[in-house]
């Protein structure tokens, strides 16, 4: 029975009354010494904050670090713009839960930077190395982590995870670290690293020998993915798998202009490979990727002894060889090479289908556009590349790499309306707002855990492109997670449409399992869902 409703008779009620009264005294003292994170699960963090707040959006923290400290499962971390300049870094070595992950993002679109400059070791001494614990402006040590729409700059390493799982890095840029953007190491399973702009990273202590785009090394772990992302002028290589031995997927990424000593360095040692996938034993996949003006070669396997697969990728304009694949096993199909310094040298791999297969004589008059301005610029509203006609090939619509937006070399899209069974909704199904698709749409009832649940078909497991059309003519925006196989995946924020009859749609990108897939958009609001309409669903080339 609750307090509020107990009763209490005769000569007893005032020692009940006192007692009672000491029990509610008691409480209200736990709740007071309790931290934030046991009281929301929301942390604000702002740079005119204070730690002794209780890290509300009125009464924010100042550091990002107590935020850390204060974290459970479930805490979202919230950071208003502005740059933020500690003096160490930033560690994070507690672990959210599939169902509870812990996320860390820009408070609401604000731009926030994370400036790793006045840390330890930026740069270390040249030939020097320093504790693992240092590495990074941000050190990930746990497991189940969102992190959104963050600029790291400046820091000893930008991100550095390690021995961490179910991490989800998403719309993040990483520039001018004094080592590599963003640095998995160890055993590291099914991260997911989604849109990222790795940029000028540069390592005077080892003159351009190491500093990376993008790094998964030295250690294991399956269902590692890259999507979207776009790794350029880096001292080393764009990518690089350095001795990682298991399978590492890469789709619809771009490295360009790695491998060059744009910084003076007194012995340049950079590689300069736009995708670099070895040394070791794994089969990676890269599919519907470019390489070009990279220092040396657009892709290689490095050393790696496995199978590998490369599909719909195109190197142009490289220094050397646009495809190295002569330690290995591999299998190219429909590759395009053009304008590189050297021919394909593939040894042992074959495959077909490739531009080297068709015919010798390649050339720029061969392609749409040799204008790299769009591919390099603004990326859209939803994070994603913006969509280029760039060295897509004239007249073999199924060779190279397609940025051109209409679908390209991935799957057709597969539409899961939300009236149609299997699909659910925690509502009704209604009819009365014009322009959805089908014969209806999803009301959720107004409440948070009220949910639209899809079930979604993938032929194999990866990485699936979701398109949710929805239209919220509230006056605020609903936020939600998405669920994918009982895992909260990310959150979104559904923003306002204005009117009930105006539709937008929201793109997210998921993992998902081969065969029917439980995806679930699930309010966190108290006003419940938007309207949903259908999912669109694409998944990568196979």
């Amino acid at each position: 029975m609750p307090l509020s409703g107990m009763r209490v008779h005769g000569k007893r009620s005032r020692v009940v009354r006192i007692a009672l009264a000491a029990v509610l005294v008691l409480l209200a003292t736990i709740a007071l010494a309790s931290p934030s994170s046991a009281r929301t699960s929301t942390l604000t963090v702002a740079t005119n904050g204070d730690d002794a707040n209780p890290g509300t959006v009125a009464a924010p923290l100042r550091t990002i670090q107590r935020a850390v400290d204060l974290a459970e499962p479930g805490t979202v971390i919230q950071i208003r713009g502005g740059t933020y300049d500690p003096g160490v870094n930033i560690r994070i070595e507690k672990s959210g839960t599939a169902s509870q992950p812990i996320t860390m993002r820009a408070y609401d679109g604000e731009h926030v930077v994370i400036d790793g400059e006045n840390m330890p070791n930026t740069p270390a001494p040249l030939g020097e190395s320093y504790p693992r614990i240092e590495r990074g402006a941000i050190h990930v040590a746990g497991d189940w982590w969102r992190f959104e729409d963050l600029e790291i700059i400046n820091g000893p390493y930008g991100i550095f995870a390690i021995e961490s799982d179910n991490n989800i890095y998403r719309d993040l840029v990483t520039r001018e670290n004094y080592e590599t953007g963003l640095h998995l190491v160890l055993d590291s399973s099914d991260n997911q690293v989604i849109n990222l702009d790795s940029y000028g990273n540069r390592d005077p202590r080892k003159n351009g020998e190491s500093a990376d785009g993008l790094a998964i090394k030295q250690g294991t772990g399956s269902g590692n993915t890259v999507v979207g992302a776009r790794l350029w002028n880096n001292a080393d290589d764009g990518f690089d798998s350095w001795e990682f031995l298991s399978p590492i997927r890469i789709e619809d990424s771009v490295a360009w202009g790695n491998g060059v000593d744009r910084w003076g360095f007194p012995g340049w040692e950079g590689d300069g490979n736009g995708f670099k996938l070895g040394r070791g034993d794994a089969d990676h996949v890269v599919t519907n990727s470019i390489a070009f003006d990279n220092a040396v070669s657009g892709f290689i396997d490095n050393g790696n002894t496995a199978s590998l697969r490369l599909e719909n990728n195109t190197a142009w304009d490289n220094g050397g060889s646009g495809f190295v694949f002569d330690r290995s096993t591999s299998t190219l199909n429909r590759n395009l090479s053009v304008s590189n310094g050297s021919g394909v040298d593939l040894g042992p791999s074959g495959g077909s289908g490739n531009s080297w297969d068709i015919r010798d004589d390649w050339s720029n008059a061969d392609l749409v556009s040799t204008g790299t301005s769009t591919i390099k610029g603004p990326r859209e509203a939803d994070g994603s590349i913006p969509a280029t006609d760039f060295l897509l090939p004239r007249d073999y619509p199924n060779l190279g790499a397609d940025f051109s937006g209409d679908g390209g070399n991935t799957g057709d899209p597969g539409r899961y309306e939300a009236e149609d069974a299997p699909a659910a909704c925690d509502g009704s199904i209604d009819a009365n707002h014009a322009g959805y698709s089908g014969t209806g749409f999803c009301n959720t009832d107004n409440v948070s855990g009220a949910a639209a649940r899809f079930t979604v078909e993938a032929a194999g497991s990866g990485t699936a492109t979701v398109k949710i059309r929805y239209a919220n003519g509230g006056s605020s925006d609903r936020p939600a997670d998405v669920v994918v196989n009982g895992a909260t995946a990310q959150s979104i924020s559904f923003g306002t449409t204005s009117a009930w009859a105006n539709w937008a749609t929201a793109t997210v990108t998921l993992r998902l399992n081969a065969g029917n897939n439980a995806i679930s958009l699930t309010a966190t609001g108290s006003d419940g869902l938007p309207n949903i309409d259908y999912l669109d669903v694409t998944t990568g080339a196979a």
